[in-house]
């Protein structure tokens, strides 16, 4: 059943109808363009990016993929054909090949660019301190934060296979700043880059498939996981390929995790809960809260520009 509120409408029985869980939210007077919200480990959906997208004229499917009903509790083994049925859902909506773009923040924007690499619809791909490098799940069952990282697992699977994953690497100085309760990077969990061209390539999502735009933003005081870095293979790749639709990798100097999402209150601390720890998201507070208005401009912006997409000459 639909509701409406602040000149936009929500419907949750569409995505129930088309077998997912999340929320459409459409602007009164329509759209050309939709955009298919993901978050990131916290799981569930993101209805406020969409409700804000939709508030600025884009059609937005906030889509939970693990922690919410009917999908996976935790980000492990989680399907990419359930991405399909979303665009499957835009595109009943008459959004044609194109004109449906992705945006995803952390974990979502890992996500984003896999599904964006997998289906020409999409025409539009957005990563906000995301990954072009495919990493490990997360089972929250496992309980605190060491034992899940030793908790083997694919976050992604194709056809019931693994997707092939950096793996996390536990260090001995991770567990002891778990033991005395000291903040902790989760950057520092994860395994290097391989330095095996082949092996890095094993890893890494072919983002030069993507029929589209891409935009990377990584925020270079990341202490969540290596977002510059990780950012940085994609758009090597895309370099490579010499990609023929827009894209661009923003590197965003002295900010921390926390620029996904559109703007709200200003940031007071750089440090957050974890599953019995405290993570530390890096970045100076001021300038995170200024870079997270800085990126909900440019996401913006980059979507107006390539959605619908327009075909290289």
């Amino acid at each position: 059943m639909s509701r409406t509120n602040r000149g936009v409408t929500r419907d949750r029985q569409v995505c129930r109808s088309h077998g997912v869980t999340g929320v459409l939210v459409e602007p009164r007077g329509g759209s050309e363009r939709a955009v298919v919200v993901l978050g990131g480990s916290e799981g569930g959906m993101h209805e406020r990016d969409a409700v804000a997208l939709a508030e600025e004229g884009f059609t937005a499917l906030a889509l939970a993929y693990f922690g919410a009903h009917d999908v996976p509790p935790v980000l492990v083994d989680v399907p990419l054909e359930y991405f399909t049925r979303a665009l499957d859902l835009l595109e009943s909506r008459g959004f044609g090949p194109g004109s449906i773009g992705l945006l995803g923040g952390s974990r979502g924007g890992e996500a984003a660019l896999l599904v964006g690499s997998r289906d020409e619809r999409v025409g539009s791909v957005v990563s906000v301190v995301g990954s072009g490098v495919v990493t490990q799940g997360i089972d929250y069952r496992a309980g605190r934060l060491d034992r899940i990282l030793r908790t083997p697992g694919p976050a992604w699977t194709v056809g019931g296979e693994p997707v092939p994953f950096l793996p996390y690497a536990v260090s001995p100085e991770l567990v002891d700043l778990i033991e005395r309760h000291e903040p902790v990077a989760l950057r520092d969990a994860f395994a290097p880059l391989p330095t095996d061209p082949a092996e890095l390539d094993r890893v890494s999502i072919p983002v030069e498939r993507i029929r589209g735009g891409v935009l990377l933003v990584s925020a270079a005081d990341d202490q969540m996981w290596d977002s510059t870095g990780y950012s940085a293979v994609a758009a090597e790749r895309l370099r490579r390929a010499q990609h023929p639709y827009p894209w661009a990798h923003v590197i965003l100097p002295d900010v921390g995790h926390m620029i996904a999402g559109p703007p709200g209150g200003a940031f007071t601390t750089s440090l957050g809960p974890g599953p019995g720890v405290t993570f530390r998201h890096g970045g100076e507070p001021v300038l995170t809260t200024y870079a997270r208005k800085e990126t909900w401009s440019r996401t913006t912006g980059f979507l107006r520009y390539t959605l619908p997409r327009d075909e290289p000459a």
